[in-house]
């Protein structure tokens, strides 16, 4: 009877844990992925090649993958458009892959270690699905919402911006750097020159300061309201293999010309403006006189900002490149709202600072001696050698300016 006894009990130990591990292979994955892409989407390739070379592995073949296309298919659009109100995340570009309560905005393949850590995550796992519940009319509501959260240790608290992502500092730089440079280009430069001459003879320092600033100021809000609005066209088309290439070219053939620029003006005592020929010149240099013999300090500003209005638009083809070349880097990298307007806002400060550097200057000393054009004058050279090489990323490694990881 003892021999039975053991012999049952070493079958049951024996047989536990193979059942035991026949239960845990066979436990299928609840897991559904929701991917809204564009037919033309290079992007959106990468990540659909992605996905079918990991779904090999037999871990994942119970993950299921439904597929939206929203740039040829209005309702798909619509059916995006709500998603991205469920999860209250911004929609602005494809891929835009959605697993429980998490969204992945982009591919590149730094962000490929992320998909695949999110797509474990939530492998063999119940869990609330609110973009399934929409879009196949479940519900999932009782069940836990589940988050995976990346780990990040690369946040740094740097005095008045606050936190910063290392990996986010290039898009930074380059925020500064590009702003920078399209700040000293001669059409607006030889304008607020001209305008600080008159200033300086007006002996008025409060009328100095209001109208210059307002100038100034006034001329930036122009500049970033062209931004915006090329940024709205960048985050939809720069995804677009063959809009991006004409953007290469685009990029080429600006960087060329002011690298031409640059050569002709080495010969050159001044610099001045290509695009505004001399007769131009004297009839803003005869509006900018009467604005200045106004009177009235409130007509007298309301007259600088028309003519920074008008101005700034004439002489936006002279730095047409880098604005347009930065939009689009800012579009490829699918960004919050939020930090669409932190990228913008560095961009046009930076812009700002040569005008406001001369101008508090000039204000101080009341002189004008010591600002030379030769700054300017580089400018066409560090300018063109920026647009040269975005333009060469555009067409042969878009993946290089995608610094948003």
């Amino acid at each position: 009877m003892k021999k039975y006894i053991t012999l049952i009990i070493a079958l049951i130990l024996l047989i536990t844990p193979i059942y035991t591990k026949a239960l845990s292979v066979s436990k299928k994955s609840n897991e559904k992925i929701y991917l809204f892409y564009g037919r033309e989407c290079p992007h959106c390739e990468e990540l659909m090649k992605y996905l079918d070379e990991l779904f090999l592995d037999k871990k994942y073949k119970d993950v299921k993958l439904e597929k939206y296309e929203v740039w040829h298919n209005k309702e798909n659009n619509s059916k995006l458009v709500e998603v991205a109100k469920i999860l209250k995340e911004d929609a602005v570009g494809v891929p835009y892959m959605v697993i429980g309560t998490n969204v992945v905005q982009g591919f590149s393949d730094a962000n490929k270690e992320e998909v695949k850590a999110i797509i474990d995550f939530y492998l063999y796992e119940e869990y609330f699905d609110p973009a399934g519940d929409y879009l196949n009319k479940t519900d999932t509501s009782k069940l836990p919402t589940l988050k995976y959260e990346k780990e990040n240790k690369e946040e740094y608290d740097v005095p008045v911006l606050g936190k910063i992502n290392a990996k986010n500092v290039s898009l930074l730089l380059v925020s500064v750097i590009i702003g920078a440079v399209d700040g000293f280009n001669p059409c607006a430069m030889w304008i607020l020159l001209f305008l600080l001459s008159l200033l300086i003879s007006t002996k008025d320092r409060k009328k100095m300061w209001i109208l210059g600033l307002t100038f100034i100021l006034t001329s930036g809000i122009v500049y970033l309201l062209f931004m915006l609005s090329w940024l709205n066209v960048a985050k939809y088309t720069s995804s677009i293999i063959v809009i991006r290439y004409l953007i290469g070219v685009f990029a080429l053939v600006f960087g060329s010309i002011n690298l031409y620029r640059f050569i002709k003006t080495l010969k050159e005592k001044d610099v001045g403006c290509d695009v505004t020929d001399a007769n131009k010149k004297r009839k803003i240099m005869d509006r900018i006189r009467k604005v200045l013999d106004q009177n009235k300090l409130l007509l007298a500003v309301l007259g600088i900002m028309l003519l920074a209005v008008s101005v700034n638009l004439i002489e936006l083809l002279c730095s047409l490149g880098l604005p347009v070349m930065y939009t689009e880097i800012l579009g490829l990298n699918n960004l919050s709202t939020l930090e669409y307007g932190f990228y913008m806002f560095i961009y046009i400060l930076f812009f700002l600072i040569d005008d406001l550097v001369i101008f508090i200057i000039a204000m101080k000393t009341l002189k004008l001696k010591g600002i030379s054009n030769k700054y300017m004058k580089y400018s066409h050279l560090i300018g063109g050698l920026i647009m040269l090489i975005i333009g060469l990323l555009m067409i042969i490694k878009p993946s290089w300016l995608l610094f948003n990881f």
